[in-house]
């Protein structure tokens, strides 16, 4: 039989191999043995290279006999046979090696001989090269290696004490293998050392070492190392990662330990513990907020104030900015800038040393082509110093808002155009044009870019770019294809692979310290899609008519992974059993801000949208977050919409619709779900229920329950308490159990006594009008017993401080009708007005008059409803400005529907003298009628009928309250005469429509038929002006007998007022020519009216040439004369600013002989004067009243007053009248000023 020379060699290898290899523990050889075994084995290298030896035969052989560890070892250290050959050919060789390493390790706790230590530290150093490869070229063999440092396996082979050393030796090894990074290497490449970047099977090996120990240990032994060896920093980073992620209380002991270390620092001014500092605060803040604050916050607080540890001295701030000038060269770009953004805080009279380093780092920014322009045009907020984030993308949202509010570009916007040129060309312009799929209808941000484009603000070729873009994104949306840039596929994919692993673990029930070192992969894995800046931002802006399109696969792939991560991890444990992971996966998401806007925009759209198509799932899901989010709220940045700043949980809050069955009913749902897993965290937790509760959102539980669970009304006592269900799946079972077993936890009904979270009377006035009566879940009978039992059993006999009324009803009444006309003005301002017509308002007004009824059976000493009307209608902006006026007039038409609903009673209280004699108490409403309803008369000078009648009804009503009520209606209806002639003027325009109604209740009331001698005179006033003879007396004041003339006297009867001699009766018809005149010019009904009412202005004033009264009407000063008095009582503040057009629309149509008439009229030039002067203003102001087509007043006008200045005597004003209208014409017009100068001039003469 032939025997190969393979063969022979390999037997009579293992036959010396086992001469000299004999050992008591089979694992380690002696020096002697060693030193034999090795040279065997090279003579073995040589039979190998000269093809005379085969390995796979030698271990063949090898393994029938009884294999020694070391020999093995030796075997792959001479690359005869090396472990992954080993582990690949034979399954059994894995098992072996593992307790062999064991029972090696074991024997190292007693180990003493030199050599024994030197085969240890060779071990281990095979083994930390080999972990710290990169992950493709790890072999199963390295596995092997690291699966031996399990603590587990030695608690039965060796005291716990001579675990620790040996573990202790370990963990020193391995922060001090192979230092070959300096300190500048660290500095620059700390960022690839994080946890999700370091190798998996170094990771576990730090894994096992660190589970003997503490966090406080390890880190203590951190120190020690740093102190004493050269350490291999990335070795010593990647564990500071290992603890950060897998240990949570690592935060807390880091924190302290930096503190000490940088108080040490400058106590000695050591500038290794400086560093020291500084690598493992950047370390941990690569982690994420999850796990660290970041790098900008820890700096802020460290060197940020005049407290921090560089502060008590001169030299401390020269060493700190020393070290930092130091570190400029090596520092990536992302420190150099948060160093420059939050600088430390300097006294000021070492300013000039921070202003070199200042400099010295933008050089270095500058340098590596780092852009320091961060910060935007618009001013953060809440006043912070801090930088936003992303602050381009903000000041577009901030601009786009200020753009629509005013129709204007903002000035800033053109300031930073011309000034800061780079950001808006680099950074602003960018982000207003990033490409979207364009709407049909322009929106704001369509309609801002229009803007800015005729302005010459925006580059041709990148607007042309921008529609291209445009036009490709709505064809790719059209034919449903989604080109995504090179690589976006890929890296969607992988990170849905992350997401799957991690609901695998979920499903496996796996430890918090395995779920956050995957979400720390699922971290980098969002991080290498974009890159985030390490400044964050103080508040974020939100436009939510125009959504977030950025990242929006990515957001939807974590919305939906979260809740499938809940419901699988549901399926093992209850919320209060499920540990810490929800908490975890939402800071890592926290710790990339740039998806936190697109994030709220899809969560907005979720709740606002499509909630009521949400599965239970995503119910659930949402529910969690938003409690997770409300938790940890103090972590990210508030959220700007419009005008208010909320935290991102309040906010999504309000996103909760209650106007409808459908979304009460997600609305409760979601809100169930909510409470239920916050209370399941409050209690695993053992924390406040309210950290987990947003209160905007209980506010609607707070609503609905009692709106659409009639059992939850009643006080629920502690005896009756249900035990609640921790598992919130079945909530879907019966939502209507569910909600009264919640709601019967004593936790979540003691959330009403914290004062934020109470729901007040105004607040619920405020959803119950939002809902859409068509729509609701209750019936018309429903929703009135309700309203009942909300206002006159839960809210009055509530105290005020807790939101109710205090037992008062005045006080439930103010605030409805508050809550009405706020109703009204939102559905005027509204774009869509439809959505506020169907409401519960009629239901709320009928609840507002019967409780108003309860009020007038007391004697209201408060004028409650006047002081809350006068509140509402006070004049604090200049009605000079249109939006001003109109928004003005829009309160006063709300407060006129508020007051013809209220009991007529209240309008007028009785006052009691001194004598005890009873009267009305008229002052309150004639204050209201003057400064009021008459500057938002329509037609000018007369109210509304339905005002008009609830005011004279209520001095009907409550004159039987007075001991005569025919006096009391005479006295009160004599200061309506004197003071407020305006209610007079309306009466009897509308008598006939009113006289029935007033007899009718004057006689039910007083039981008598002759109507009181006031109202009376109205009834004759209206007989007398339409008889055959206007001469006929009556007694009535003239402006009232004027009232009835003007309306009932017809064209053709014109010729009947020569007979009349009443010169004041004229002036007064006169008066209401010009209102109707003015009204005319106002409304354009057409020239033929206008013509017409002018010419009956010019009729009368012709006859009132021999009596000057009439030019009072148009006097600018307001004397004290009757006329003067009437119209400032009776016209709105607009009328008599036109009273120079009407003056001139009469007096340049005037024939030429009355026009000579009036010249000896007293005052007349000054009058004329003067007018013009005030018609060139309202024209130079372009006064909205004033319309291009009356621009011919002004210059006939012009030309009438020059001709009246030439034609008028010397005498026709006086010294101080022409020197003052020659001042006034100076600048204005200079032409007629040297007119009246050479008049002047005569004057001086004569």
């Amino acid at each position: 039989m032939k025997v190969s020379v393979e063969l022979v060699s390999v037997r009579l290898l293992c036959e010396k191999l086992e001469e000299l290899s004999t050992c008591p523990d089979g694992v380690l050889l002696n020096s002697t043995q060693r030193a034999d075994v090795c040279a065997l084995l090279k003579c073995a290298q040589k039979l190998l290279s000269a093809g005379l030896f085969s390995p796979h035969l030698l271990w063949q052989e090898y393994w029938t006999r009884q294999p020694i560890l070391e020999v093995v070892y030796h075997f792959h250290t001479h690359n005869i046979l090396t472990l992954s050959f080993l582990l690949e050919r034979d399954a059994a060789m894995s098992s072996w090696i593992s307790d062999q390493l064991q029972s090696l390790c074991v024997s190292m706790t007693t180990m003493t001989t030199p050599d024994d230590q030197q085969i240890h530290q060779h071990i281990l150093s095979r083994l930390l090269d080999s972990v710290s490869e990169k992950q493709s070229d790890q072999s199963s063999a390295t596995g092997v290696w690291v699966q031996v440092y399990d603590a587990t396996a030695f608690d039965v082979c060796v005291s716990e004490d001579m675990l620790q050393r040996f573990f202790t030796h370990t963990l020193i090894r391995v922060l001090t293998h192979r230092p070959a990074f300096k300190v500048s290497d660290a500095v620059a490449l700390q960022s690839e050392w994080t946890f999700a970047k370091t190798p998996q099977l170094l990771t576990a090996l730090f894994c096992k070492i660190c589970l003997v120990f503490s966090v406080e240990s390890v880190l203590c032994q951190l120190q020690q190392v740093l102190e004493t060896h050269e350490v291999n920093w990335r070795h010593v980073l990647s564990c500071l990662s290992n603890l950060l992620i897998y240990h949570p209380q690592t935060q807390s002991c880091l924190t302290d330990l930096l503190s000490k270390c940088l108080r040490s620092a400058f106590d000695t001014y050591d500038v290794e513990r400086m560093i020291t500092s500084f690598l493992l605060a950047r370390q941990a803040s690569l982690e994420g907020p999850a796990v660290f604050p970041s790098y900008s916050d820890w700096f802020k607080l460290s060197f940020g104030g005049a407290s921090g540890y560089h502060g008590n001295s001169k030299k401390s701030t020269v060493f700190l900015l020393k070290f930092l000038s130091d570190l400029v060269p090596f520092e990536p770009p992302q420190y150099l800038k948060v160093h420059v953004m939050h600088p430390p805080y300097i006294r000021s009279k070492h300013r000039s040393l921070l202003q070199e380093y200042i400099s010295l780092t933008k050089t270095r920014l500058a340098d590596l082509k780092v852009s320091l322009e961060e910060t935007g045009i618009f001013e953060v907020v809440n006043g912070s110093a801090g930088v936003l984030h992303c602050p381009a993308q903000q000041d577009v949202e901030k601009a786009v808002t200020l753009f629509t509010t005013t129709s204007r570009i903002p000035a800033t916007v053109i300031e930073a155009s011309i000034f800061r040129r780079p950001y808006f060309l680099s950074r602003f312009l960018p982000a207003l044009l990033s490409p979207r799929v364009l709407p049909v209808k322009a929106d704001a941000r369509m309609n801002f870019i229009e803007a800015l484009r005729k302005a010459d603000k925006i580059p041709v070729l990148l607007y042309s770019s921008y529609i291209e873009s445009c036009q490709r994104e709505s064809c790719r949306q059209q034919q449903g294809v989604c080109e995504s840039v090179e690589g976006e596929e890929d890296r969607l994919m992988i990170l849905q692979e992350h997401f799957l692993l991690l609901r695998k673990m979920m499903c496996d029930g796996a430890s918090d310290g395995d779920v956050s070192a995957q979400l720390s992969k699922i971290s980098l894995s969002l991080r290498s899609m974009y890159s985030d800046e390490e400044t964050g931002s103080d508040v974020i802006c939100l436009n939510l008519q125009s959504p977030d399109p950025t990242h929006a696969a990515i957001v939807n792939i974590i919305l939906q992974n979260f809740c499938m991560c809940l419901l699988e991890a549901s399926k093992v444990n209850p919320v209060n059993r499920q540990g810490e992971w929800a908490s975890v996966f939402l800071k890592v998401l926290l710790g990339h801000r740039r998806l936190i806007s697109p994030l709220i925009h899809r969560l907005w759209d979720l709740l606002h949208k499509q909630g009521i198509s949400l599965s239970w799932a995503h119910v659930l899901g949402l529910a969690a977050l938003l409690v997770e989010l409300h938790h940890c709220r103090h972590m990210y940045p508030q959220v700007q919409v419009m005008n208010s700043t909320l935290s991102l949980s309040e906010h999504l809050s309000d996103a909760l619709l209650c106007s409808t069955r459908s979304h009460m009913a997600f609305c409760l749902r979601f809100c169930l779900a909510v409470l239920s897993y916050g209370l399941c965290k409050a209690n695993s937790l053992s924390e406040e229920l309210q950290n987990f509760i947003p209160a905007r959102l209980y506010k609607k539980v707070l609503f609905l329950m009692a709106r659409l669970i009639p059992e939850t009304r009643a006080p629920i006592k502690e005896e009756h308490e249900c035990d609640l269900k921790t598992d919130v799946s079945e909530l879907t079972e019966r939502l209507k159990d569910s909600a009264i077993a919640l709601w019967s936890q004593t936790q979540i009904r003691d959330l009403q006594k914290l004062p934020q979270y109470q729901l007040f009377f105004s607040e619920w006035l405020t959803a119950e009008l939002c809902v859409r009566r068509s729509q609701d879940a209750l019936t018309d009978t429903e929703r009135q017993e309700y309203e009942h039992w909300v206002c006159e059993q839960y809210y009055l006999p509530m105290p005020v401080c807790e939101g109710g009324g205090g037992g008062d009803v005045t006080r439930i009444c103010a605030d409805i009708i508050t809550a009405v006309l706020d109703q009204h003005s939102l559905s005027q301002t509204s774009e869509s007005s439809s959505e506020h017509t169907d409401t519960c308002l009629p239901d709320l007004l009928s609840l507002l008059q019967v409780l108003l009824y309860q009020v007038t059976v007391t004697v209201d000493e408060g004028h409650f409803l006047w002081d809350l009307l006068e509140d509402r209608c006070t004049v604090t902006s200049d009605l000079g400005s249109i939006g001003h006026e109109l928004e003005y007039q829009q309160i006063v038409g709300n407060v006129s529907r508020v007051l013809v609903l209220v009991p007529a009673v209240l309008l007028l209280p009785v006052r009691t003298d001194a004598i005890g004699r009873k009267s009305l108490d008229c002052h309150r409403l004639m204050k209201h009628i003057n400064d009021v309803q008459r500057r938002s008369c329509d037609p000018a000078a007369l109210l509304s009928l339905k005002l008009t009648t609830q005011f004279l009804k209520a001095v009907v009503c409550v004159s039987v309250s007075c001991d005569d009520p025919a006096v009391a209606v005479n006295w009160c209806l004599l200061e309506f005469s004197m003071e407020c002639p305006l209610m007079l003027l309306s009466a009897q325009h509308w008598w006939m429509r009113l006289s029935a109604v007033l007899r009718c209740q004057w006689r039910r009331l007083t039981a008598c038929d002759v109507l009181p001698e006031q109202l009376q005179m109205l009834d004759n006033c209206h007989n007398w002006s339409r008889w055959v003879s206007v001469s006929a007396g009556i007694s009535a004041p003239a402006w009232l007998k004027a009232a009835c003339l003007h309306r009932f006297l017809k064209r053709s009867e014109m010729e009947k007022i020569r007979q009349e001699t009443d010169k004041q009766i004229l002036n007064f018809l006169f008066v209401f020519s010009v209102i109707e005149l003015i009204s005319e010019q106002l409304h354009g009904r057409g020239s033929d009216c206008w013509r017409r009412v002018r010419d009956k202005s010019i009729f009368l004033v012709t006859h009132l040439l021999e009596d000057s009264d009439w030019l009072l009407l148009f006097d600018q000063s307001r004397s004290d004369h009757s006329l003067c008095h009437f119209t400032c009582r009776v016209l709105s503040p607009q009328m008599l600013r036109l009273m120079p057009l009407a003056f001139y629309s009469i007096i340049t149509a005037l024939e030429s002989e009355v026009l000579h008439r009036m010249l000896r009229s007293s005052g007349f030039l000054y009058t004329a004067a003067v007018n013009y002067r005030e018609l060139h203003k309202l024209f130079l102001n372009s006064d909205k009243h004033v319309h291009v087509s009356q621009h011919q007043v002004l210059l006939e006008g012009r030309q009438v007053l020059m001709n009246i200045i030439s034609l008028s005597s010397a005498d026709s004003l006086t010294l101080g009248q022409r020197r003052q209208l020659q001042s006034d014409y100076e600048q204005m017009d200079s032409e007629i000023s040297a007119a009246l100068g050479i008049s002047s001039r005569d004057i001086h003469f004569t």
